[in-house]
């Protein structure tokens, strides 16, 4: 009977190591979930007074001035965000959607949100999920990236879907202040490969969770052929009510190329401010497939947003 040398044995137990931390391992090009710092809620009670709060903030008037947020490009200065009147429609590609409060449609609205001392805007989509709380947007409309220095995480969200001049056929929905997500490449080095964000969202006053409410949400698909018609919709400008564009895919933006992580695709829609995060439905427009992430100041033809693969949105929205 011959031993087994020592060296051989050592070499077999490094190698069932190695094999356990690759099974623990995050698959390649994957991202890790980010929350917003806030203090965990102590009760039931005190989450009711903060979205009561909330809801007393966001008053008509103040949703009125609200401004328009969107993520630009330009040139090679980077990534860079802004906040500014709402922007002019001239040129652009999308037209209003007459029945916003019909499914499908009815799944997109508008995400009031502060910045600061600024009140802001974006778009977003409520998300088919376990909790049917999920609201599904650009991460720029939570986390600013560090775009504008130190990474800052925005406060008072709001989701109003199917937003009409002024008016919430569905009520408001109170993002919870310690359940609001990005993913690290974007909130810690503004990597747009990686630009999507997510909340959690208290019930509006029927006592109905978003999903419920809208009608079921969009079902979150991933993974799929980079060539898909993408219907799209989202709050620009000085638009009042939902818009929508419908495109195919027009290519990967090549500047994102460099980056890690999937590169971004693009849509023959330009989209003005405030359509940030807006969602990109495809099929029958139960599924979402994308979202409106940013565009080039010198190329005022396309609109770009992420791929959804299992290391991006699917590591953002696992559970939630």
């Amino acid at each position: 009977m011959h031993r087994r040398p020592a060296a051989s044995r050592s070499l077999q137990i490094a190698l069932l190591a190695l094999l356990a931390i690759l099974a623990l391992a995050p698959p390649a090009g994957a991202a890790e979930r980010l929350r917003a710092p806030s203090p965990p809620l102590a009760s039931a009670s005190s989450e009711g007074a903060e979205v009561a709060r909330v809801l007393r903030y966001w008053t008509p008037e103040r949703m009125e001035s609200a401004r328009p947020l969107d993520l630009v490009l330009a040139g090679k200065r980077g990534p860079h965000l802004r906040l500014g009147p709402p922007a002019a429609t001239a040129g652009a590609s999308f037209l209003p959607v007459a029945t916003p409060e019909v499914p499908p449609y009815s799944v997109n609205g508008r995400i009031f949100i502060r910045i600061g001392n600024d009140r802001a805007y974006c778009s977003g989509t409520a998300i088919n999920s376990p909790t049917r709380q999920l609201v599904l947007t650009a991460g720029h409309c939570v986390n600013d990236g560090g775009v504008e220095g130190r990474s800052v995480w925005y406060r008072d969200q709001m989701f109003v879907p199917a937003y009409t001049a002024g008016k919430a056929p569905f009520g408001a929905f109170v993002a919870k202040r310690n359940q609001i997500y990005s993913l690290a490449p974007w909130v810690k080095t503004a990597n747009f490969d990686f630009d999507i964000g997510a909340f959690l969202t208290a019930p509006n006053n029927r006592g109905q969770n978003v999903a419920d409410a809208v009608g079921g949400g969009a079902t979150v698909a991933f993974g799929l052929p980079r060539n898909q018609r993408f219907f799209t919709f989202g709050y620009p400008g000085e638009v009042k009510r939902m818009q929508g564009c419908n495109s195919p895919y027009a290519g990967d933006d090549r500047l994102s190329y460099p980056l890690p992580g999937p590169p971004t695709l693009g849509i023959r829609c330009h989209w003005a401010q405030g359509a940030s995060g807006g969602g990109w439905l495809i099929g029958d427009g139960t599924q979402i497939n994308g979202l409106t992430s940013y565009l080039h100041l010198e190329n005022k033809s396309r609109t770009y947003g992420p791929y959804f693969a299992q290391g991006t949105v699917c590591n953002l929205v696992e559970g939630l």
